[in-house]
């Protein structure tokens, strides 16, 4: 067969570059809208995620007369203290904290001797509100939870520990779609002097139940 008669070369190479060309677009393309999709979904995880409320004691006070045991006629203990609480709670959330009924139980040697009760409420979000509690100490309760003996232990040591636990339950909605429910709580530890009927030392520490 003479040169005349060959078939001409075909050239594909400018076509398989441009289709590899066209491939790897795609390929970036769609690794893109990955990284894209996953970055959105992240961030709308960590939206929908409520944060943790937290529970401040801002103030103790106490009025009134702590323990005084009458022996005679009979051995009896005279006692009328009230305490008032006054607790922040502030809500972290892009959206508002709807809470029910916040309670503050007071205890004495591990026994509930007061309970205080503000109605429900809202916390705007990421804002605070301020709520007050008073409690009046039951003094059948101190006589059951000490003994005789161990309540006039602690008047001769001059001071009462008490421990002032705080529960506020609520709600938070976020994005009108998501609704979760959340318990705030704080524990403070408080100790007040026998003869003044003054704070003289507190400790809290806050934990929130999602």
């Amino acid at each position: 067969m003479s040169e005349s008669g060959r078939m001409p070369p075909q050239h594909h190479g400018p076509q398989k570059v441009r289709r590899r060309r066209v491939l790897l677009c795609l390929a970036f393309t769609a690794l893109a809208l990955l990284l894209v999709a996953a970055a959105a979904a992240i961030a709308l995880l960590a939206v929908l995620r409520p944060r943790d409320p937290v529970t401040e004691l801002l103030s103790v006070n106490a009025t009134g007369v702590l323990p005084r045991v009458v022996p005679l006629p009979t051995v009896s203990v005279q006692l009328n203290v009230t305490f008032l609480l006054v607790v922040r709670v502030r809500n972290p959330n892009p959206a508002a904290f709807r809470h029910g009924p916040a309670a503050t139980s007071l205890y004495y040697r591990g026994a509930a001797v007061g309970y205080g009760e503000v109605p429900a409420g809202t916390v705007p979000s990421r804002g605070a509100a301020t709520v007050r509690m008073n409690m009046t100490v039951q003094a059948d309760r101190v006589v059951a939870a000490a003994g005789i003996g161990g309540l006039v232990a602690d008047v001769l040591a001059g001071e009462m520990e008490f421990e002032a636990r705080t529960e506020v339950p609520g709600t938070v909605t976020l994005l009108g779609l998501v609704k979760r429910g959340v318990e705030a709580r704080s524990v403070c530890r408080v100790v007040i002097g026998v003869a003044d009927v003054n704070v003289r030392r507190q400790e809290c520490h806050n934990e929130a139940k999602l």
